[in-house]
């Protein structure tokens, strides 16, 4: 068999009728009806939803920013296809030129014809390159970085460049080498095929020759491949850009040095600097090098030289890049480490505390005294009165079953936030009562009730941080359906919330339907939109679009849906700053906030990267941040302000000038709105994770880590966890005015006692200053832990816990907070009490500890009368002064105490005296008094139980302290 003549085939091409057979026709017609349906199924659906966010962006008045994102994503999107395809284009067809002289042979009688190789080099060209092109679109926020980025004003220590430059010029210059590199990869292998495919008439042929003359014995020459010289050459030139561009990559890789973690410290190190930097260099040669020879076989053209060069090139890669490195860290590094990394390590510090702001954090040390005292106590009375005794876990059940009202409604979670009320500053807990559309029952879930009249959510509820009423419920200032509230500053006039942290559904407003407004007894309310947020559904274009990006015929279809009629989407405001400003980081953490009678969300927001040379990155991967944003959205109309809080962070300023429409200044924020700014949780959680190590500035010191902080951990829910940033007023250590702060205490690595806090004030000009206290690592301050422990083993306690958990209740702990007060810290622990059966949690019980004093009672005051021994009654701190002891006759009856009863912790005590006593008896086999005081201690037990009104206890008789019943 032979392969036949070419101008045969030709020929016979000429003369035999060609066209597709039938069943091939008709599965061309089925792969084309497929790739249409799928067509018309996709395109109308991206240009639904591109057109109506673009309508969206401009109901925020922010269409000027949709708009630059996606010219310019489609720009980098269709310069990186034509650029992509003209250069793939090129050198398959200069590929398939230089083979044209021989058949492609496709296996099949017919060779393929000329012009369907040409048309399907243009497709397969341009549908890579349209891939390329999609992959460089992806990349619009480096690009638009690098062309409006600024400087630093700081430089690395090493290469002495400006920090923007490695923030904002080498991932640009990255991105542009690795798209190259793939760009020149696809084109060689395509390439490589169309040459491949050429020498298959040679093979071909060849092996028809040895089938015909028998040739095909041991020793007979075997199949040989001649490659035309041209395509040598093109394959030289293919390999020659390519080591250019790994040499480009090796230039790149000096400056990727800045963020080796080889050292002992994250940055170049010595290795780094003395063994791989100049490996590098040598690299970048060798690469060039090989360049050189490839280009040079264009003349000499043989395989010898291309062979030699790769053998340079990997024994450079060997013994250069990865031999010589190693044995510089092993032998010249390692036996006197220390010594040698210093300069690097010092690098690695300045750089952290630089990229996240740590650099500014004052601090400063106080004498240490293990236990405050009460004149202390006395003299931070302000700070007392608002320590936070509600946990915002169990409070939020507790909001929930008091206030949802409604199954519909429901509170996601708690904020912490503090109001001017009455002209005095306090503490609050708020939380938005939200519409939960999943909640409404089977028989009202229908379209027109989930899209048209259950619409929005209604009002919040707010209470004092550290008020109990009734039996160990939250004093609410706001509350019910309508808002009702004695608290002018706290009154809402326009308390809808149609944006939140739930909303997750798309509604209409001023439909034909009524909307659902709040219920009142029996009867609902209804109202009308009256905000501007959303799009107007005013034609029938619009409801077209709409019903396409939504899926859903109803839009398009009901009567409902009028010219008036607004369509709200986006409203999860999660979601919606990130459609505004995707390249932000934003915090956990939104919080509510009334003002002027409204509602709105304030969210924080950060700027960030992971190329700050020499900074160790955080755990989630950046090593530069800054809050240099505060969004501010409307409840009511969604609309989404973005604050510029740090002007002088050049990550925001490129910003800035990339969306002069999307930033304002801070200074623009309502007054009455930026009162309640506040340092974010999330910073507050990430700097002080860094700082517990880079505190350290000595490099010896660093080195050895000898004085590494951790954050402690803390029983939160019955659970051990680290202890949370939390916020107080308090007056710190020095300082002449209260303020709202965010605090967080560190203990040693490896101990468990309080070596140093942190607090982050949120106050007018002070907002941004960062205080560290450090307590003198030779005394003794008790750390979370400790405390714990103490207040596990404290009889009074672990009885009131025993005897709770034994009732058919849960006992719940509320998470531990670390007051400092004077030069010492009081802890405060509330105890809440929730029925197994039930989801309704009371805060029944405060434990207060400082040193080795532990007090538990039904307030503050009364756990702190224990803790110091003081008699019932005494209020911590009255008028100002010392511990005031009030009359008797005067005393206001304690929590749970009704007139002529004792006080729970009085009848504790004596539970525990009796108990005591008991146990001496039994040590002396005195059985008569052992029975004696164990009845004392049942009856003690007994009127606890109901004076706590617990289930099936009865009262019994008032009984003076100490008191021993007759035993029957």
């Amino acid at each position: 068999m032979s392969i036949p003549n070419i101008n045969r085939v030709r020929e016979r091409t000429k003369r035999e009728p060609t066209g597709p057979a039938p069943r091939r026709g008709m599965s061309r017609l089925v792969w084309i009806l497929g790739g249409v349906l799928l067509a018309l199924i996709i395109i109308p659906s991206i240009f639904a939803e591109l057109v109506t966010d673009w309508m969206w962006f401009g109901s925020q008045g922010l269409s000027d920013v949709y708009t630059t994102r996606l010219w310019l994503a489609l720009g980098v999107l269709a310069a990186g296809t034509v650029i992509a395809s003209i250069v793939l284009w090129l050198n398959w067809s200069l590929a398939v030129r230089i083979i044209r002289p021989s058949v492609i042979y496709t296996g099949q009688r017919d060779p393929v014809p000329w012009g369907l190789v040409r048309v399907g080099i243009i497709a397969a060209a341009i549908i890579v390159g349209f891939f390329m092109g999609l992959s460089a679109s992806g990349e619009w926020p480096t690009i638009l970085l690098y062309f409006n980025g600024g400087a630093f004003g700081q430089t690395d220590p090493l290469f002495n460049n400006d920090i923007s430059f490695y923030v904002f010029g080498l991932p640009f210059f990255s991105f542009l080498r690795g798209w190259a590199l793939a760009l020149l990869v696809l084109s060689a292998l395509g390439t490589a095929v169309i040459y491949l495919a050429g020498t298959l008439p040679q093979i071909s042929r060849q092996s028809a020759d040895i089938l015909a003359t028998n040739r095909n014995r041991p020793g007979s020459p075997g199949i040989s491949v001649t490659l035309d010289p041209k395509a040598g050459a093109h394959l030289s030139v293919l390999g020659a850009l390519f080591l250019l561009l790994i040499a480009v990559g090796y230039w790149l890789g000096q400056y990727d040095l800045l963020y080796s973690s080889r050292s002992v410290a994250y940055g170049a190190g010595y290795t780094d600097v003395n063994a791989k930097l100049p490996s590098l260099y040598i690299m970048m040669g060798v690469a060039v090098l090989m360049a050189v020879l490839l280009l040079v076989n264009l003349r000499v053209r043989t395989w010898r030289l291309l062979v030699g060069a790769v053998g340079i090139w990997l024994a450079a890669l060997i013994l250069v890049s990865g031999v010589y490195p190693a044995f510089v860290q092993q032998f010249v590094v390692k036996p006197s480490e220390l010594d040698k990394e210093r300069p690097y390590i010092q690098n690695n510090i300045t750089a952290t505390r630089q990229a996240f702001g740590l650099n500014n954090f004052h601090e400063r040390e106080v004498p240490a005294v293990e236990t405050v005292s009460q004149a202390e106590v006395a003299a931070n009375r302000d700070t007392v009165e608002n320590i936070r005794l509600w946990d915002y876990r169990p409070l939020l059940a507790t909001y929930g079953n008091l206030q949802e009202i409604r199954s519909y409604y429901s509170f996601i979670g708690v904020d912490i936030d503090r109001y001017n009320l009455g002209g005095k500053l306090r503490q609050v807990m708020i939380s938005a009562r939200e519409l939960n559309s999943n909640e409404l029952g089977d028989q009202v879930r229908s379209w027109q009730n989930q899209r048209l009249v259950y619409t929005h959510g209604y009002g919040a509820v707010v209470s004092p941080v550290n008020e109990i009423v009734g039996e160990g419920l939250p004093d609410l200032l706001v509350k019910n359906i309508p808002p009702q509230t004695d608290v002018p500053e706290l009154a809402l006039t326009r308390p809808e919330i149609y944006y939140g942290e739930q909303t997750d559904d798309y509604v209409f407003v001023n439909s034909a339907a009524q909307e659902f407004d709040y219920p009142s007894g029996n009867e609902n309310k209804y109202t009308e939109y009256a905000g501007k947020g959303g799009v107007a559904m005013d034609n029938f274009l619009t409801k077209l679009l709409f019903s396409v990006r939504f899926g859903d015929g109803n839009v398009l279809l009901s009567d409902y849906i009028t010219p008036q009629t607004r369509v709200l989407f986006h409203r999860n405001i999660h979601d919606a700053v990130r459609q505004l400003a995707p390249f932000l980081m934003y915090d956990h953490d939104p919080y509510l906030v009334i003002a002027d009678g409204r509602l709105y969300w304030l969210q924080d927001a950060y700027t960030y990267s992971d190329r700050y040379p020499y900074s160790t990155p955080h755990p989630r991967g950046f090593n530069y941040i800054r809050n240099s944003v505060k969004v501010v959205i409307d409840a009511y109309e969604g609309a989404a302000t973005f604050y510029v809080a740090d002007p002088s962070d050049p990550l925001v300023q490129a910003y800035r000038r990339i969306f002069p429409q999307l930033f304002k200044d801070i200074s623009e924020m309502p007054a009455s709105v930026r009162s309640h700014v506040r340092y974010p949780e999330d910073l507050m959680n990430y700097q002080a994770q860094m700082y517990a190590t880079f505190h350290m500035t000595d490099t010896q010191v660093f080195y050895t880590k000898e004085d590494v902080w951790s954050i402690p951990f803390g029983t939160q829910a019955e659970t051990s966890a680290p202890l949370e940033a939390y916020y107080v007023n308090m007056q710190l250590p020095g300082d002449s005015k209260q303020g709202f702060m965010l605090i967080l205490p560190f203990t040693p690595a490896t101990k468990d006692n309080m070596i140093a806090w942190m607090a982050a004030k949120s106050d007018g000009e002070d907002y941004g200053d960062v205080e560290v206290i450090r307590y003198p690592k030779q005394q003794l301050v008790y750390g979370p832990k400790q405390i714990e422990a103490r207040i596990d083993q404290d009889p009074l306690i672990s009885q009131q816990l025993t005897l709770w958990n034994a009732s058919g209740s849960d006992v719940i702990r509320g998470n531990l907070l670390t007051i400092p007060i004077g030069n010492s810290v009081l802890y405060v622990e509330p105890l809440f009490l929730k029925a197994t059966a039930g989801n309704f949690p009371e805060l029944k019980r405060v434990i207060a500890a400082t040193g080795n004093r532990v007090g538990i009672g039904a307030d503050l005051n009364e756990a702190l009368q224990v803790a110091f021994n003081l008699a019932p009654g005494t209020i911590i701190g009255a008028d100002g002064g010392g511990p005031q002891p009030t009359p008797v006759a005067g005393q206001t009856p304690q929590p749970g105490a009704t007139p002529g009863t004792r006080t729970p912790v009085q009848l504790t005590q004596s539970a525990r005296d009796h108990y005591d006593r008991a146990q001496e008896a039994l040590r002396n086999g005195d059985w008569t008094t052992y029975g004696d005081e164990i009845d004392a201690m049942k009856a003690d037990l007994d009127q606890l139980a109901a004076v706590l009104g617990l289930p099936g206890s009865t009262p019994s008789p008032a009984t003076t302290p100490g008191a021993t019943p007759t035993t029957p």
